[in-house]
């Protein structure tokens, strides 16, 4: 199969043509630079010249959430131009196959975890990251919509908080990993005696490491599922108090964590229910602790 990736740059896509290249697969990647997601004649030309058997729709404009509370006509329509673009230019040139990297993020505020793919919809997206939840709800609504009509595969994965090599680090934008780091990393450097975390530090996420969703998307593609939904998760939650401990123990930080009330927490978060993709075979491989230690190494050096 001949694939294309949507979306080369940034924390998913790079992981995805690093994983791609090492198995010496077909496939093709642009980026904003080659092809603009948000002008549809741009995709539906390239999808036209290249005739690819799978899209992977891996691009997005991601921020934190002050970002998002700050921009939110921004991350709101330029997530949808792309999800609709990409969707709708695969599907007119006959596409019948296209994995779209939804967000977890869909599911509504106080629903009882662990959250099953069949509890999506039944409320509005969680509020702090509203502009791109409900972007990324019309494109995983649209691919589930083709497929009742042309009984194509267009399945929308939900990750969990996603973590690696390829991710930002500015702190306007990024996410509550690389945000934190940042601020342990600079304490340590500047021989601060505290930082700061945003909120209570008691609201729990999930997290996983992108090259354990890359793993779990080649086997949805190599396998026969074909429900319009899947999550993929870690299987475990932690707070972002534990979070900025281990995070000061690998960078080495010898001060104390303080909270800035002012701050928002951010929504409470439900573990994914994943025994979707555990039953094609996949399991995450990397240790979070493990992970971010590798993290932190990586930003060093870059």
């Amino acid at each position: 199969m001949k694939i294309y990736l949507a979306g080369r740059n940034g924390l998913v896509g790079s992981a995805f043509c690093q994983y791609y290249s090492s198995l010496g697969e077909d496939f093709i990647s642009t980026e904003s630079s080659e092809v603009d997601l948000r002008d549809y004649n741009q995709v539906k030309l390239f999808l036209l010249q290249n005739k690819p058997d799978v899209v992977i729709l891996s691009a997005a404009k991601h921020g934190g959430i002050e970002s998002y509370r700050k921009h939110p006509l921004e991350y709101y329509r330029d997530n949808l131009l792309i999800s609709l673009n990409v969707i709708n230019g695969a599907a007119e040139n006959g596409i019948k196959f296209l994995i779209n990297i939804g967000a977890s993020c869909v599911y509504a505020d106080g629903l009882k975890g662990p959250l099953k793919e069949n509890q999506l919809f039944l409320g509005a997206v969680q509020k702090p990251t509203e502009p791109y939840g409900f972007a990324k709800a019309a494109g995983m609504k649209l691919c589930e919509y083709y497929n009742l009509s042309n009984g194509w595969r267009y399945l929308s994965i939900l990750p969990v908080n996603l973590y690696g090599n390829g991710i930002g680090y500015h702190l306007d934008t990024s996410t509550v990993i690389p945000a934190m780091m940042k601020r342990f990393h600079e304490a340590v450097i500047n021989q601060k005696e505290d930082v700061s975390i945003w909120g209570t530090g008691k609201v729990k996420r999930e997290f996983l490491h992108v090259t354990d969703l890359v793993r779990a998307v080649d086997m949805i593609i190599k396998s026969n599922y074909s429900e319009p939904y899947i999550n993929v998760g870690y299987g475990k939650m932690f707070s972002i108090n534990e979070i900025a401990y281990m995070l000061k123990q690998i960078s080495g930080f010898d001060g104390t964590i303080t909270h800035d009330l002012s701050k928002p927490d951010g929504a409470q978060r439900e573990t994914l229910d994943c025994s979707n993709i555990i039953s094609l075979g996949w399991q995450p491989k990397v240790d979070l602790f493990d992970g971010l230690k590798e993290l932190y190494k990586n930003y060093c050096e870059r």
